[in-house]
């Protein structure tokens, strides 16, 4: 159980980020506070870990049950996520992105991974590729997903019902419904 206090900090630049460290007392405070404010709906039932960022200049709802790790970073970057019952999502992982981001019920997604709802354009050599325009499709994980530790989703892809990722994986496709892929880029290993 970590200290029951609430930190909010605020960044310069595009990004906005609140911060929390939980216990019992401090969810229910740092819930009222971010609801209110921010447009950030966190289920009370749902367990958010120390050091989990999130960027307040979109829309994040986290379902019942959910379990967010310490050091995850939540930022729809004026999109929305949406984390659905029971979902783990596990240490260090980046849900990134202006595009929306739909994760089902009872997803697992492992350390240290990064989705990321958005895609910088890159076609004007004259241009920065950081002040180019960004595009965005979205990214939708169905429910009873599993991801591995150290993958990357890019923008675009739908992960299907009952779908795996093999640890270290980048998907760069959408994955049909109980099908398992794994591999740069990720290819079909064999259905479930």
């Amino acid at each position: 159980m970590t200290s029951s206090a609430i930190h909010l900090f605020f960044e310069k630049g595009p990004f906005t980020f609140a911060t929390i460290a939980t216990s019992k007392l401090a969810s229910r405070v740092r819930n009222a506070l971010l609801n209110r404010r921010h447009n950030i709906s966190i289920h009370r039932s749902a367990e958010i870990e120390r050091d989990t960022k999130f960027g307040i200049n979109g829309e994040i709802v986290i379902h019942e049950g959910c379990t967010i790790s310490k050091s995850v970073v939540v930022a729809p970057s004026e999109g929305r996520i949406e984390i659905g019952a029971n979902s783990l999502v596990n240490v260090s992982t980046a849900l990134l992105g202006h595009g929306d981001l739909s994760i089902g019920e009872n997803a697992l997604i492992g350390p240290n991974t990064t989705i990321v709802a958005a895609n910088h354009g890159f076609a004007d050599r004259d241009v920065p590729m950081a002040s180019q325009e960004i595009s965005a499709e979205g990214i939708t994980i169905h429910d009873d997903v599993w991801i591995g530790s150290n993958c990357a989703i890019l923008d675009g892809v739908t992960l299907g019902e009952g779908a795996v990722v093999a640890a270290g994986s980048v998907v760069t496709e959408s994955v049909a419904p109980y099908t398992i892929v794994g591999g740069v880029p990720a290819k079909e290993i064999r259905t479930r």
